[in-house]
Parts: structure tokens; sequence; C-alpha cells
């Protein structure tokens, strides 16, 4: 049986929106090298710690204004991962960035375990053409139940660089084989990749840990 789960932060319908309301794509502009910054709104905002990650440039308080003027600065040129990983520490909103890096098999795994606990996961992964360092959020995973159990095959994603998803959960997908290869697919492109890491962001719990 062929399965997709997604992040519970979202909903699905004819738009995809947040599960406590508001919309939840944040797309990138063709001149920009923004879109780091624009899956890093969207994971908050599936933590529920921004209400509007779309508009966050036009806020003049609240969390929205706190990643604005981190933000900025960076807005042309992107961050790397461990960039990334400092970039929301930095923000302090009392959520945790924990970076991994292995083979592909592994990112799977470690992203159906956070995406299942509720935390979105940020997906690296390095391309010949026509940028050769790209990212996205995972949103969801695919793949079969056998039995009781689980087994993923595909990142389910949200692209700041595609369109906005229709009547779906995601835009943009990776799909690993059994040979290690990843390949990345959208409405408008089909791309070999090499997955580089992931960042996962949690959420701080009573005893004072992260889960």
């Amino acid at each position: 049986m062929l399965l997709q789960k997604f992040h519970p932060g979202s909903r699905l319908g004819q738009q995809l929106t947040l599960a406590h309301g508001g919309t939840l794509f944040s797309r990138q502009g063709h001149w920009d090298g923004g879109s780091t910054l624009h899956y890093v709104a969207m994971a908050l905002a599936l933590l529920g710690k921004l209400s509007d990650p779309v508009d966050v440039p036009y806020h003049v308080s609240g969390n929205e204004r706190v990643v604005w003027d981190h933000a900025w600065p960076h807005y042309l040129h992107g961050l790397t991962l461990s960039e990334l990983e400092s970039f929301v520490w930095e923000l302090n909103l009392g959520v945790q960035p924990v970076v991994r890096a292995g083979p592909a098999p592994a990112i799977l795994r470690f992203t159906s375990r956070e995406l299942a606990a509720g935390r979105p996961v940020i997906i690296g992964w390095r391309q010949r053409h026509p940028v050769k360092w790209r990212a996205a959020l995972a949103v969801g995973m695919e793949g079969r139940l056998q039995g009781r159990t689980f087994e993923p095959h595909a990142l389910l994603m949200l692209d700041p660089a595609g369109s906005e998803p229709r009547l779906a959960g995601f835009n943009a997908r990776i799909d690993l084989h059994g040979n290690g290869r990843a390949r990345y697919q959208s409405q408008a492109v089909r791309l070999a990749v090499t997955l580089e890491g992931v960042v996962s962001i949690r959420t701080p719990v009573s005893a004072g840990g992260y889960v």
C-alpha cells in the first residue's frame, strides 16, 4: 500500500494552509538567493512560531519582525546548512536546529522520524545545474506500508523556487533508489542530485529539553 504522510502542522485542500489557519507557502523571487529564509519561515510557521510566513517583511513587531531583522542581510546570497544552524539559534525563538549528514538512506530515515514527531526538516542537496547547491523544506514522506511498518522512499517538499502547490501538500519531491542515488522532480525539472544533509527544527518540552 502506497502512503503519503505530512507534517501535522499543515492542512491539505484546494490550497495548502497551516493547520491553525493562514497561508503556508512562501515563494522565492526570481533574482534573490533567499530560498533558505523562506523555508525557515515556513518551518517556524508549522511549529506555531510565526502566524504569517508570507508577508514577513511587512510586520513591525512580533516574531515575524525578529525573523526579518535577522534575514534581510542574507537575502541576496542565502545560507549554507551550517550557517542556517547558527541563523536559527540567533533568532532566539525557542527552537533548536539539529544538523545531520550521511548517506541518503540514513538521511531518509532521520527525516522520516523527525516528521513523524512533528518537526519540520530542511533538506540540502548538490546538483550539476542550473544552481549547484539547493535546499527545500520537507513536509512529508512517501512510502509503502509493509504490514505495520512504513518504508519511506521519497521526500515530499515545499520548494520556494517552485509554483504554489494546488490540491497537494507539496510542489517537489526527491525519490531515493536502492543504489543510493536520488532524483529531484518538480513540475518544471527532473535532476539527479546528491543529498548533503538536513536541519531539523525542534521545540522545547516542559522538562527543559527539546523534542
